[in-house]
Formats: C-alpha cells, structure tokens, sequence
C-alpha cells in the first residue's frame, strides 16, 4: 500500500515541469528555507502573535544531570502562541520545503519513506543520545 508521503512524491513528480534541473530544485529548497525563516521573524516582527526571548541555553556542569534533565531545561525561545495568519503562512512554506525536497529525492530516485524511515531507526538506535 502507498503511504501519503510516497502519493505526495509521485505528484510532485507528475506536476513537476519547469524545475527539473538539480540546480533549480536546489535553489528553490533554499529559498523555501529562506521565506519560511523570514515568515517565523516576521510573525514576531510584523504580526507580534509571538515574541523571541533569547538567552543563553543553560549548560549545567553538573555530571549527575540526566539527559531528561537537560532536555527539559533547553528553552525553544518563543514566547505565544502563532495566530492564524501566521500558521497558514509558515504552513505554505513548510509545504513548499516539502515540495522541492521530494524533487531532488525524484531526481536522485529516493524515496522520502525510505529516508523517513531510515531516520526513524537511527533516532531509535540511539535515542536521547543522539543529541540533535
């Protein structure tokens, strides 16, 4: 059976006309990523649905800190909560990062599930220790 992300790679492949080249696709995954970070300043910026406190992450020294510990003393920086505007915008652009990411995997015949998955196990092989 075809997963949802497999249907989503073959459309991309059967729509896909004009960006065909590697060097389209990769430019246009840049600039996905470019307006998708412009989009999250600017719901703090320009909207104000979120504010961004920056402070240094808290590294303790402490050698008996678990990681659990640890994970919950690292902060995301925002404060609030996106308006509606601001979703729908982050949203388009986050599909739009999905969309020439599928590309290039067209390109290279990858499957974006195989990759997820191989991911997937990665992360479970090493957990919390990983460390991303």
């Amino acid at each position: 059976m075809q997963s949802e992300l497999d249907a989503f790679q073959n459309f991309i492949n059967d729509i896909l006309i004009r960006n065909k080249s590697i060097l389209d696709q990769t430019t246009k995954l840049q600039d996905a990523c470019t307006h998708l970070c412009r989009d999250i300043s600017k719901a703090a910026t320009t909207c104000g649905c979120i504010s961004i406190h920056v402070e240094k992450q808290p590294y303790p020294t402490k050698e008996d800190l678990s990681l659990e510990d640890l994970k919950s003393l690292m902060q995301t920086h925002i404060k609030g909560h996106l308006c509606p505007d601001c979703a729908e915008l982050l949203e388009k652009e986050m599909g739009r990062v999905l969309f020439y990411l599928g590309a290039i995997a067209n390109t290279f015949d990858l499957s974006l599930s195989d990759i997820l998955e191989y991911e997937k196990k990665h992360m479970d092989l090493l957990g919390k220790y990983s460390l991303r």
